[in-house]
């Protein structure tokens, strides 16, 4: 059905594709752009480089049995980090929380690279994980507040290239290190992003506005925003639909790298391609649904996204059954293209869903909230590789009832999704 706001039928396209993106790209959005992609592309840089690395790291050390935990760890870091964005923001200003921000990340990469065991590796990852909630969330605020509605879409999908390049680079440089130089020196190797990162901030961002001194009888803001994980209304059930599929994506985030070197013997650099293979097509697919000016179209593409998550799942559990490469990376792919079509519909839905008071809470907390679905999925794997005992069916070359129960919840999972998506609904406020 077609969605209307301000009177408007929104079914119909409101600009051309091209005066979209060159309104985004000059000034003054362009600059602005260069600085949330620098806090995203630091994430995600560092997000896809070290998933290789990781499970190298910890049998270095000793510490399989750990390595759902060192995931969970980061995750939970993640959203402490995304809970205390808004406050901090409020408290600091943007442009000095997102340098803190980076300050505790240089830290955290600096403590995980000279970890003398498993538990310090977690240490590191944890730190890095609540800058990360930070800088992240930090984003997300500024794309609410420096940008108008119509071109959040196109935001998302330029963030989705930039998760693309740091998907093509971010492996060959972890893969390439730890293979060269070691497991400690690959785990260093979002430096050079590090210090971009903070190049481009100060410039890229207006001054931070003077803070005022608290008022008497002021009300308090929200730590958590209303309306969330509700079983009714966009904002609940877009929350719902954000958390079940990063939940579902848990399963691949924790095994797939262990799997695949131990299953298919592949080497570091190798594994960093399939991994990659989820960002590239959703980095691809997000283009075109970027694209597309017809809310009622979005809106029906979100809805099929989780859907076809589910088959990804299937297929990825099926192809390191068999051990058939091919099928793993066509489900890897699935699942990327899937994420395309719900990811940047259903945080933008979720963001001007929210009440106006609420809003800058509401996009601070999106990426804790979605990083909360692997979290929570990292846990319920966790529990299932220790019950199907993963590790050593996947050694002994008996992996069936193994990968199957846990990408066969993934799957499952998926299909929550799907439930909670028929729920939400893309609209667009005036600005």
């Amino acid at each position: 059905m077609t969605q209307v706001t301000g009177g408007m039928d929104t079914g119909a396209p409101a600009e051309g594709t091209g005066q979209g993106w060159r309104e985004l790209l000059w000034a003054p959005h362009g600059l602005r752009l260069a600085a949330v992609s620098a806090g995203i592309g630091l994430h995600a840089f560092n997000e896809v480089a070290i998933g290789p690395v990781l499970p190298i790291a910890v049998t270095a050390l000793d510490g399989v049995a750990l390595l759902p935990f060192v995931y969970a760890a980061f995750f939970i870091s993640v959203m402490a980090g995304g809970l205390s964005a808004s406050p901090l923001r409020r408290r600091f200003g943007a442009r000095r929380a997102l340098f803190l921000g980076g300050l505790v990340y240089a830290c955290g990469m600096a403590v995980q690279a000279a970890a003398p065991n498993a538990w310090a590796l977690m240490a590191g990852r944890a730190l890095q994980g609540l800058s990360d909630g930070w800088i992240v969330a930090l984003c997300y605020t500024l794309i609410a507040d420096l940008f108008p509605p119509r071109l959040v879409p196109r935001i998302f999908a330029a963030e989705a290239v930039v998760w693309a390049l740091a998907a093509v680079l971010g492996p060959f440089a972890g893969g390439l290190v730890v293979e060269a130089l070691g497991f400690r020196a690959a785990l260093t190797v979002s430096l050079p992003v590090v210090a971009l990162f903070f190049v481009v901030m100060p410039f890229a961002l207006p001054p931070d506005e003077k803070r005022a001194a608290p008022v008497a009888g002021a009300p308090r803001h929200r730590l958590l925003p209303p309306g969330l994980f509700r079983l009714t209304g966009t904002v609940g059930r877009g929350s719902w639909l954000l958390f079940l599929m990063t939940a579902a994506q848990s399963v691949s985030t924790v095994f797939l790298a262990y799997t695949l070197h131990a299953r298919l013997g592949l080497p570091p650099v190798q594994v960093g391609l399939v991994l990659i293979t989820l960002s590239l097509s959703w980095s691809v697919a997000a283009i075109p649904i970027g694209n597309v000016e017809s809310l009622a179209r979005r809106q029906a593409i979100m809805r099929a996204g989780p859907l076809l998550q589910a088959i990804g799942a299937l297929l990825v559990a099926t192809g390191l059954f068999l051990s058939l490469l091919p099928l793993v990376l066509f489900g890897q792919m699935l699942n990327g293209i899937a994420f395309a079509m719900v990811f940047a519909s259903a945080n933008q839905a979720v963001i001007e869903g929210a009440a106006p008071d609420d809003r800058l809470a509401t996009s601070a907390l999106l990426p804790a909230l979605e990083t909360s679905g692997y979290v929570a999925g990292a846990v319920i794997v966790g529990g299932l590789g220790s019950l199907f005992a993963v590790q050593t069916a996947v050694v002994e070359g008996q992996p069936g009832h193994a990968v199957f129960a846990l990408w066969g919840t993934a799957a499952a999972l998926s299909l929550l999704s799907f439930a909670a998506a028929r729920g939400v609904v893309l609209r667009l406020r005036e600005v």
